[in-house]
């Protein structure tokens, strides 16, 4: 079985077990290790390193095996805390796989840089390290929200957002890697960025179209499966009923449609993500990463969701986006 790069290296595909498929130890912005008040003491990251460790801990309890990291560069991502958390794998025992790739602002410097620039920098955190370190990324993230609606210009957020695009493209299929999507659901932004990639020649089986539960619009989210990428049901934020419910009722709703193997869960969480400020430990949700397994996948039991279906969800779909990515390279 292939392997794919994870903060602890190379990790068979076969070991990734049950995979949460959209997931942030931290985020923030670019730059917070250096803002005051984040993380530019030692004890804050100590703090920080604490919580993410507990937090594994309790997905680890519930079942988690892996977990997917989509914190590029620009959405804070941090090297040392990768580092750390991967020091400590004997305590949580969980898999993690980092990101390159960009978040929804594209940065300036892309401005300047054309396509396969962008993909050379891609490629190198996939295949030499991220941030200066021996942690290679092992999955890449774009990110299409209000942004992709302001289109006016060669350098307008939708032009620079198609470039950064068809970089990922590039770099998945010289590398082997996956990509996965934060997108605007109420947009359909999926669809477009499904275009880009088969304009250049990608494989829509490597590809998660994230967020996609963000809305309940059957005939997006079909269309999305049908073209053969995986539909990202990753955003899970309350134990509330109606809200577990109203969730489950997605993924329960596709699985019935026949599309469990195209189907990945996720939280979107993290329990040390700091947009602004920090946050004070009484305020943080170390639960995070339990809600799909404690919630969400027992609520698909009840309403008569096969084990062999539960299994292609949480395990095989994501398992099959890195084997499909590792296909592309000739």
């Amino acid at each position: 079985m292939p392997t794919i790069n994870s903060i602890n290296g190379p990790t068979s595909i076969s070991d990734l077990g049950w995979t949460l498929s959209h997931e942030h130890l931290t985020n923030g912005t670019s730059g917070m290790q250096d803002l005051p008040g984040i993380c530019d003491t030692p004890e804050r990251k100590q703090e920080i390193i604490d919580r993410c460790i507990e937090a594994l801990k309790r997905a680890k309890s519930s079942g988690i095996n892996s977990l997917i990291d989509l914190t590029p560069f620009d959405l804070g991502r941090q090297a040392w805390l990768f580092e750390s958390v991967a020091e400590q794998y004997d305590e949580h025992g969980v898999n993690i796989i980092c990101a390159t790739g960009v978040y929804r602002w594209i940065p300036s410097i892309f401005f300047a840089w054309d396509i396969d620039e962008i993909a050379s920098y891609f490629s190198r955190e996939l295949t030499e390290g991220i941030a200066g370190s021996s942690i290679k990324a092992g999955i890449i993230k774009l990110a299409w929200d209000f942004e992709a609606r302001l289109d006016e210009g060669p350098g307008s957020p939708r032009v620079q957002l198609e470039k950064t695009a068809r970089a990922a493209a590039r770099a998945a299929r010289a590398t082997g890697s996956p990509i996965s999507c934060h997108t605007r659901a109420a947009d359909k932004l999926g669809l477009p960025l499904l275009d880009i990639f088969e304009d250049e020649g990608l494989d829509l089986g490597a590809v998660t179209i994230g967020h996609s539960n963000d809305t309940s619009d059957m005939t997006y989210l079909t269309e999305i499966a049908k073209r053969g990428a995986v539909v990202g049901l990753d955003r899970f934020f309350s134990t509330d009923e109606a809200y577990v419910a109203e969730r489950s009722k997605i993924a329960l709703n596709l699985v019935r449609a026949g599309f469990a193997k195209q189907i990945s869960l996720g939280h979107d969480g993290s329990p040390a993500g700091f947009f602004g400020r920090w946050k004070d430990a009484d305020t943080v949700n170390l639960d995070v990463w339990k809600l799909v397994p404690d919630y969400e996948v027992p609520w698909l039991r009840d309403h008569g969701v096969s084990e062999s279906d539960i299994r292609l969800l949480t395990v095989d779909s994501v398992a099959q986006t890195f084997l499909t990515a590792k296909s592309l390279i000739g």
